[in-house]
């Protein structure tokens, strides 16, 4: 993650905190509102660890300033945590992964990655939901008890401040590597709270059975990724979350979506996630994601000029008459970036089609013609046969 310098601190686990009698009694209880550990116990000791990372994430350059959208996701938060949400720290982050976490000292961070996925307010709240468990039932101290235990009375830790230093500690197993019990847990949780607050309780499993389908059209995907190897199994979660939502309806249905106010929301940002996204390289799961959006959002002209972006630039047996026409879809519906004619443009170059790409080029100029890569699309031009 890009959270700018770090600064190396060497912890040593055996001067952070002393005995764990007391402290292993109170894991079970839900963490009471305004809670903070004393620092010589092993939850003090960890609170203090977090607590030097979270330092590091408040002066990233990589925090998402906008106010309203922090606001707005603040608000959400704040609705499903109740009592607790004094305790806890709203961060945005700049990133394109699907994520967010809650640290066990009350720091949230939420990826970008992640709201660009959620497709209403709805799937955002179970993720958050499902997090927000995790902090209340403690389980990042269960996990980095057995592993300061496992590990024997003394723990050298290289940890670096700001977000690198949490996936350090994520990585050991000794912060967020949660258990399927715990992942079960979290899952009901999340599922709980949103019904508590009104929302549709079918989203958590429209979110999740996104995310399988996202991860499965990845050609890197692994029988051993972190996100299989840390959850139940997705048929599981879905059943289960699936027969609750069942439940439910029978008794009072929970029809809270919030789709358009997640997308007034998200909306300034978009069009640069998206673009982030692509920086990961894996075109076939920003292929998936964006055809999940598109189902919700079928007349978005952005969505179909990313989705033709994507083809275009995964460039796999097809993708060119997929690219085109996902180009042609977005010029036909409302809100099409012009580097939609640009997209058409290349594709058709490439094809052959001179004649088509060289009108392409010319419609772009003309609708943008103070655009940033007008030299080089003049040039595209002139390979076509045209003339500014």
């Amino acid at each position: 993650m890009r959270f700018g310098r770090s600064v190396g601190i060497v912890f040593a686990a055996a001067l952070l905190w002393g005995g764990t009698g007391s402290v292993q009694a109170a894991v079970s209880e839900v963490l009471p509102p305004g809670y903070r550990p004393a620092l010589d116990t092993e939850e003090g000791g960890l609170w203090a660890l977090v607590d030097r990372q979270e330092a590091g994430v408040k002066a990233s350059p990589t925090l998402v300033t906008d106010e309203a959208l922090n606001t707005y996701v603040r608000k959400i938060i704040c609705d499903l945590a109740g009592e607790h949400c004094a305790s806890l720290r709203v961060y945005v982050v700049d990133d394109p992964s699907s994520n967010a976490m809650a640290a066990p000292n009350g720091m949230v961070i939420v990826w970008t990655g992640l709201l660009l996925r959620c497709q209403n307010e709805a799937e955002l709240a179970f993720v958050l939901g499902h997090e927000i468990t995790h902090y209340l039932k403690r389980h990042s101290l269960l996990n980095f008890q057995k592993t300061v235990h496992t590990a024997g009375t003394f723990l050298p830790l290289s940890i670096a401040t700001g977000l690198g230093g949490l996936l350090q500690l994520v990585g050991s197993g000794m912060l967020a590597s949660y258990s399927r019990d715990q992942e079960r847990e979290a899952d009901a949780g999340g599922f709980d709270l949103i019904v508590g607050k009104g929302y549709d309780a079918r989203q958590g499993a429209f979110f999740m059975a996104n995310t399988a389908e996202e991860e499965d059209a990845s050609p890197n995907r692994t029988k051993s990724s972190a996100y299989l190897s840390s959850h139940p199994e997705m048929k599981e979660r879905l059943t289960v979350l699936t027969k609750r939502a069942d439940d439910v309806e029978t008794q009072a249905h929970a029809s809270i979506v919030g789709a358009e106010p997640y997308r007034a929301a998200i909306g300034p940002h978009r069009a640069a996630w998206l673009e982030e996204e692509f920086n990961r390289g894996d075109y076939a799961q920003s292929v998936a994601m964006i055809t999940q959006l598109l189902k919700a959002e079928p007349q978005s002209g952005e969505l179909h000029y990313y989705l033709g972006e994507a083809y275009r630039r995964r460039n796999a047996n097809g993708d060119s008459a997929n690219a085109m026409a996902a180009y042609r879809a977005a010029i036909a519906a409302t809100g099409a970036p012009s580097a939609a004619h640009r997209g058409l443009g290349l594709v058709a170059l490439k094809a052959g089609q001179k004649n088509f790409a060289r009108d392409e080029f010319q419609k772009y100029l003309s609708l943008t013609p103070m655009a940033s890569d007008r030299t080089t699309v003049e040039y595209y031009l002139a390979t076509a046969g045209g003339s500014p």
